[in-house]
């Protein structure tokens, strides 16, 4: 987990997580597997990533990010971005 190329995967999903609900709202899907797979990810995606601000505020101010900084890239790649940052596997 102190590698920077496991953290990048991890932020890679993430991505794909955003990709996946925007494909969801634009081409709705058919199967209820699917369409339950996608409402988590919808859930877990816009209600936790805002929550983990209050993580990631500190976190970022600590290494010199702005607040619009970190709150891009709390939004974008959630805990994978700054759980990484809190350990110094990525230096920003």
């Amino acid at each position: 987990m102190n590698k920077q190329t496991f953290w990048k995967g991890m932020m890679a999903g993430s991505i794909f997580g955003w990709l996946f609900i925007f494909w969801g709202v634009f081409c709705p899907f058919d199967s209820g597997a699917m369409k339950m797979l996608w409402l988590c990810v919808l859930l877990g995606w816009t209600i936790l990533h805002p929550l983990e601000l209050a993580m990631s505020l500190p976190i970022g101010k600590e290494k010199g990010l702005t607040p619009e900084q970190i709150f891009i890239k709390t939004m974008l790649f959630g805990f994978t971005w700054w759980l990484p940052l809190k350990m110094g596997v990525f230096d920003e």
